[in-house]
């Protein structure tokens, strides 16, 4: 009898959750032509060969983590070049910072100052069109990539031979 209660209280839980348990992962050839439609949107770091597409979250600890990681190690920027992509979490409630590294005049140095330093930054009042339009763009992508998680990795060691 305490089972069935205990399925029958979790059971709201589990149908309303907002995120699934499991995601079907997309093969890589569907996944790179998404990911070159917004890598003008991409904050670049790195100058090595083995490209990494990275979907964070400014605000998100993990992203944060793994953002601090990559910049301190001078290898790893060698080896890879990373194409970061803001994906909101939309718990963290990180538009406006979103936006704010985007509409900064270096989005590279006020990514590191945010997530890794820990500074506040100048956030930006009102959102440039072009702006909201990028953050759509790359949503619309994560969508369909179907990434829950970050940062959430696509690794492509040769850029030239796949497109």
């Amino acid at each position: 009898m305490r089972k069935y209660l205990f399925v029958w209280l979790l059971l709201p839980f589990i149908l309303f959750a907002k995120e699934p348990l499991i995601t079907k992962k997309v093969p890589l050839s569907v996944a790179l032509p998404l990911l070159k439609s917004i890598d003008q949107h991409a904050i670049v770091l790195g100058q090595g060969k083995i490209h990494m597409f990275v979907f964070i979250d400014p605000k998100c600890p993990r992203s944060q983590d793994f953002v601090e990681m990559v910049s301190s190690n001078p290898n790893i920027k060698t080896t890879y070049q990373y194409h970061f992509f803001f994906y909101e979490i939309k718990r963290l409630h990180s538009e406006q910072v979103i936006a704010s590294i985007y509409a900064s005049t270096e989005p590279l140095n006020t990514m590191k100052q945010f997530m890794i330093d820990k500074k506040e930054i100048k956030m930006i009042e009102n959102e440039d069109s072009n702006i909201q339009m990028k953050i759509n763009e790359i949503a619309k992508v994560a969508k369909e990539l179907n990434i829950n998680k970050r940062p959430y990795l696509f690794i492509v060691k040769e850029m030239n031979n796949v497109l």
